[in-house]
């Protein structure tokens, strides 16, 4: 474990803690057609709430990835719980272990901006098939940040830079994406109700007071930090 936000999520076992949360997932993916015989890949997948819901909502092959070790365990006992067949990978999605277009479908759900952005979108372009698609939802400043709260952003999450819209699709299409759409979503990053848990035993008490300090950071900046959601693809 390397990131101290992540862990708090993982030692919680919060499911959709996305921006928007499970409820834009839902939302997005009434939308999307994802066919039966597609092989799907989630980025990042956490406790495998996304994946679970794309794997019975579709039928489709669903791959899920993770770098939490204790996500992955978590993931994996909601797929035993479930009787679903997902494959689990404990992996760096910076350095996937995936051959060359092996996905029709990429789904990443706030995990981009916890990596080297850009290293990270060659690999999903690298994974991806050639006419594939992909949807991520990732933190956006919804204008240039002070050195303060960018700072805070730094200590609270590891992230070393929060993209603006224009910079995110900038970056997607330096990487190869050359058909990037913004999907029309609610712009700001507020705080969605929580519903799916699986708290671990113990849980160090400094991830308590980090999780009140990430809900007030919410609370007193969700003006200033929002979230995009994208619709790649390389064709």
């Amino acid at each position: 474990m390397m990131n101290q936000y992540l862990d708090l999520l993982a030692y919680f076992g919060i499911g959709g803690a996305h921006p928007g949360g499970f409820a834009l997932t839902q939302s997005i993916f009434e939308k999307e057609k994802i066919e039966p015989h597609f092989s799907v890949l989630d980025m990042g997948c956490g406790t495998g709430q996304t994946a679970s819901y794309l794997t019975e909502k579709f039928g489709c092959s669903v791959t899920a990835i993770d770098i939490n070790s204790m996500m992955v365990e978590k993931a994996k006992k909601r797929f035993v719980n479930e009787g679903l067949n997902i494959k689990t990978v404990l992996g760096d999605v910076q350095k996937m272990k995936f051959a060359d277009e092996t996905f029709d479908f990429v789904l990443s759900e706030s995990v981009i901006s916890f990596t080297n952005i850009p290293e990270t979108l060659k690999e999903l372009v690298r994974v991806l098939k050639r006419e594939g698609s992909m949807i991520i939802i990732e933190m956006t400043a919804e204008q240039p940040l002070s050195n303060e709260v960018r700072e805070k952003i730094l200590e609270l999450y590891g992230v070393n830079q929060v993209l603006t819209e224009e910079e995110w699709i900038t970056c997607l299409r330096q990487a190869g994406f050359t058909n990037v759409k913004e999907i029309l979503t609610p712009p700001f990053l507020l705080p969605s109700e929580i519903d799916d848990i699986d708290e671990s035993e113990k849980i160090p008490i400094h991830f308590y007071n980090l999780w009140d300090e990430h809900n007030d950071f919410v609370e007193k900046n969700n003006h200033l930090v929002g979230y995009r959601a994208f619709k790649c693809s390389l064709a």
